[in-house]
């Protein structure tokens, strides 16, 4: 069986409760956030990190 490695698209709010955790778990959904969206790149990831989550934070 082959392993996939699913990206998952952070913006640094979200980034900021993993390290909160101790970067040991991914925390509940945050309320804008309607759906778990792991994508199959890490390049789509960042391209969503950079040009969605970060925008929509306004850091």
């Amino acid at each position: 069986m082959e392993t996939i490695t699913l990206w998952r698209p952070t913006g640094p709010e979200e980034l900021a409760l993993v390290e909160a955790s101790g970067w040991r778990e991914w925390p509940p959904r945050l309320p804008d956030q309607p759906i778990f969206y792991p994508v199959l790149t890490e390049e789509y990831a960042v391209l969503i990190a950079r040009d969605w989550n970060v925008p929509a934070s306004a850091t």
